[in-house]
């Protein structure tokens, strides 16, 4: 696990992941929503996306330039 990992159990979903690793995040749960199909745990492949949109959202939330052009 990486060590830049914060929050703990209690914390709500999506937020454990700092904003410089979630285009890692997006990736790796798109992979694992596609492993758990091929298995046809759909249940968990359905997580995995809800969780990629979570991240999704953030990081497009997050990494907004706030200054005007």
């Amino acid at each position: 696990m990486s060590t830049k990992l914060n929050g703990n159990k209690f914390s709500a979903a999506g937020s454990r992941v700092p904003t410089d690793l979630l285009p890692t995040a997006i990736r790796y749960e798109a992979a694992r929503a596609v492993i758990f199909e091929d298995w046809g745990n759909f249940v968990r492949a359905n997580e995995c996306l809800a969780l990629k949109r979570c991240y999704e959202r953030r990081a497009m939330e997050e990494c907004l330039d706030p200054r005007p052009t």
